[in-house]
Order: structure tokens, then C-alpha cells, then sequence
């Protein structure tokens, strides 16, 4: 009888919270977005005594474009490390005035498709704050990177595609 009740105990538990997972996933919003940037400064520093380790610092500008249209410029400031990977943020101000923060953490892959034209790698992405409609945001992704490898040009100032694919919630009011 009482690992009956605890069997059940366990099971409606385990059913409550599988309950509010849903419903928590129900309330989320897609948050999918390209953005387009360019280097705007970059900092490195060759680490001596290693084989081929740089450190760094750098700044991007470019423009974010949501899947309902809306355009806002983005600046993300972030640091790498050729053994460690890279780490920042991602800052977009909205025409009305909002904000949304994204910090990002990577690589989790990458790869350089045959021919070699692009460099493409993922990562992680959370959502760290936000102001005026996405007040009190949470949330998190994928980024996607893709960068041009061909043109010596455009490969020197960084020119990179960013493709972000993720959910967001806001708290009830």
C-alpha cells in the first residue's frame, strides 16, 4: 500500500510538472531574426610562448532584421580566444525605443564548407535584459554564423551573416 501511494505521489508529481514545462513553452514567442555586420574595431594580442594563440577583443556594428519586418541596429562587443572560443553580447535597439540584450557563448560547432568560401559556426545565445517591451525578458537559441572567406576585402572587415533562431517569454502582467 505505501509504494502504491508513493508510486502515485511520483506520478502526479511528474505529470504537474510536465504540465507547466508545456505550458510554460506554450506562452513563448519565436525569436528569429538575421543580422548583418561588419568589424567595427578589433583588438589582438598573440600570446607568446604558444603555437598560434590570440586573445582579443571586438566590436561589430550592423542591422538586425526580424521576420515581421522590423530593422534595428545592432552593436555587439564580445572577446575570443583562438583555443577558447568567444563570448559577448549582442545590444538592438528597437524604432520604439526598446532594447533587447543578448549574451552569446561559442563556438558549439564549425565548419568550412568544400570550396572554402565561408567559415560557419553556431552557438549559443540567452536573453540577458531588456526595456520597454521586452522588460523582463528571458529566453534563449541558436545563433548561426557565416562568413565570407573569398573576397580579401570584405574577409578583412569582418563581414558576417548572423542568423538567430529562438524563443522568448515576458512576464504576465
Amino acid at each position: 500500500m505505501k509504494r502504491t501511494i508513493t508510486t502515485l505521489i511520483l506520478a502526479l508529481s511528474l505529470l504537474i510538472g510536465f504540465q507547466l514545462m508545456v505550458a510554460a513553452q506554450a506562452g513563448a514567442e519565436p525569436l528569429n531574426f538575421k543580422l548583418v555586420s561588419m568589424i567595427d574595431k578589433v583588438e589582438r594580442v598573440k600570446i607568446s610562448q604558444t603555437e598560434g594563440t590570440i586573445i582579443g577583443v571586438m566590436d561589430r556594428r550592423g542591422l538586425s532584421i526580424f521576420e515581421n519586418g522590423e530593422v534595428a541596429p545592432a552593436s555587439c562587443t564580445g572577446t575570443f580566444d583562438t583555443k577558447k572560443g568567444f563570448q559577448g553580447y549582442s545590444s538592438i535597439i528597437f524604432e520604439d525605443g526598446s532594447t533587447l540584450v543578448l549574451s552569446w557563448k561559442g563556438p558549439t560547432s564549425v565548419s568550412r564548407p568544400p570550396g572554402g568560401k565561408f567559415l560557419i559556426y553556431s552557438a549559443d545565445f540567452e536573453c540577458a535584459e531588456g526595456t520597454g517591451r521586452f522588460k523582463g525578458v528571458k529566453g534563449s537559441g541558436t545563433l548561426t554564423g557565416k562568413e565570407v572567406q573569398w573576397d580579401d576585402e570584405y574577409k578583412a572587415m569582418g563581414f558576417a551573416l548572423y542568423e538567430f533562431a529562438g524563443t522568448y517569454t515576458l512576464p504576465s502582467e
